[in-house]
């Protein structure tokens, strides 16, 4: 058994440090300045985006830095930004999706997102590396993707929802949902208060914590870490770790697994 789990984290680790490595973030912080497509961009500053369109999907696309939205009547944003030259770049929300064009053609970064969204919109988020928080938001589908960051997600309802991060913790907490899908390469994932069809929560390096929660499916696997499940009840589920443990309590009573 020694030998067993000694080979599992040897096989392991080299494929966390492959997944966890960023995907090709093209920004690099260094001092005050960005660093984009060996091109120094020396000058940040806070665009404000109002406008009361409505579409089906808002669509983000980050270089890096953190995103925070709330669910609210129209877009009221905050978009940091980095450029080459002064008010270089000019930002917009075009069928859904945040669009920036700079009068010089030299290339500019979006550093931070943080403000309202619509109600009842989709989104569709991808970003190199930073901290995403979604609050009281509802849509069909919920997709975030990033290649470093913790995540966390409170009071939504999506009919789908898929979380991927290469390294980072994530938070599910007072969720409705038909499908649930979180992936953390390494970092612990929350689950708590989620209702759902299926919940499907994967990590590679990191605990996995599952609390007041139902579904008629569930399926929690860990590379290296503990599963702990509580106060929750699924039809059917799939707990599974290479090395760690599993600890099920059906509404409060332990379930041999």
């Amino acid at each position: 058994m020694k030998f067993l789990k000694i080979l599992i984290i040897l096989v392991l680790v080299p494929l966390l440090f492959a997944s966890c490595e960023l995907r090709s973030i093209p920004a690099l912080i260094k001092g005050n300045k960005m660093r984009v497509k060996g091109i120094t961009l020396e000058y940040s500053r806070t665009i404000t985006l109002t406008d009361d369109q409505k579409t089906d999907t808002f669509i983000i696309e980050a270089n890096s830095g953190n995103i925070e939205l709330k669910g609210g009547q129209s877009y009221d944003l905050e978009v940091k930004i980095w450029e080459k030259y002064e008010n270089d770049v000019t930002l917009s929300i075009i069928n859904g999706k945040l669009v920036g064009k700079t009068a010089s053609g030299k290339p500019y970064a979006i550093a931070s997102i943080k403000g309202i969204i619509p109600t009842d919109t989709s989104l569709d988020i991808e970003t190199g590396a930073g901290n995403i928080s979604i609050n009281d938001a509802d849509g069909k589908v919920l997709e975030v993707d990033s290649g470093a960051g913790n995540m966390t997600f409170e009071n939504c309802n999506f009919k789908t929802m898929d979380f991927s991060t290469g390294a980072g913790n994530i938070n599910v907490t007072n969720i409705m949902t038909d499908i649930i899908e979180m992936n953390s390469g390494a970092g612990n994932i929350l689950v708590k208060s989620v209702t759902a069809i299926e919940i499907d929560c994967n990590t590679g390096v990191g605990n996995i914590d599952v609390f007041n929660s139902t579904a008629e499916k569930a399926d929690c696997n860990s590379g290296i870490g503990n599963i702990s499940v509580s106060e929750s009840h699924f039809d059917r589920h799939e707990f599974d770790t290479g090395i760690g443990k599993v600890n099920y309590k059906d509404n409060g009573k332990s379930v041999e697994l």
